[in-house]
């Protein structure tokens, strides 16, 4: 038996997929900002006694910076244990590939202050470099989180980790996908000292 696993923590939700022998199953859950508490328990749930992975498909971003780092963290500490390969996936691509990718112009996800990180989509297939787009520039033909309120279609992380999985699970079994996962941001993260340290500070 030879078994896949994808891990998708790009979003305030995260999911992880299961491809064994082709048969896919998975699980998607509210995480917030608790993915390093919540991943963990819910690959083991989705795993069971299935014995080893072969090898871990992540999405290494654009999207939640915590959330980014933990997934590719906890791959590649899966991957030691198992003894086998990272292979990462950026989210737009991951959208790309999602059944509805072929009738999109954008794949788009939430980039933080009420922006989106976009990339062209041509037959299914991410075309140019990611950007940073506005509300008002996006339209019904854009797929992925938050496209909904565009009019587009909107895709959840469990869609992305399925799409992901079964577009590279073949590829990895035949030894012809690329081993690697760096993580993938359009800007620097937005972070602040928090209020214990401000209050020490003063």
């Amino acid at each position: 038996m030879s078994t896949i696993l994808c891990i998708d923590t790009a979003s305030d939700r995260f999911a992880v997929a299961l491809d064994r022998d082709g048969h896919v199953s998975g699980i998607e859950a509210e995480a917030a900002q608790d993915h390093s508490r919540l991943l963990l328990p819910a690959i083991a749930s989705l795993l069971g006694d299935g014995g080893p992975i072969d090898g871990i498909v992540v999405v290494t971003g654009p999207g939640a910076y915590a959330g980014i780092r933990v997934g590719i963290a906890t791959a590649e500490g899966l991957a030691l244990a198992h003894g086998c390969g990272v292979f990462g996936v950026g989210t737009l691509e991951a959208v790309a590939l999602t059944p509805g990718g072929r009738k999109a112009s954008r794949a788009i996800h939430p980039a933080g202050r009420g922006e989106f990180a976009v990339q062209t989509l041509e037959d299914g297939v991410a075309a140019g470099e990611p950007a940073i787009a506005t509300p008002g520039n996006l339209d019904s033909r854009c797929i992925g989180e938050g496209a909904s309120a565009f009019g587009g279609q909107e895709i959840r992380p469990l869609e992305r980790a399925d799409a992901a999985l079964r577009a590279l699970a073949p590829r990895i079994r035949a030894g012809t996908a690329q081993a690697g996962a760096d993580a993938f941001y359009l800007r620097e993260p937005n972070i602040t000292i928090s209020r214990r340290r401000e209050a020490a500070a003063s």
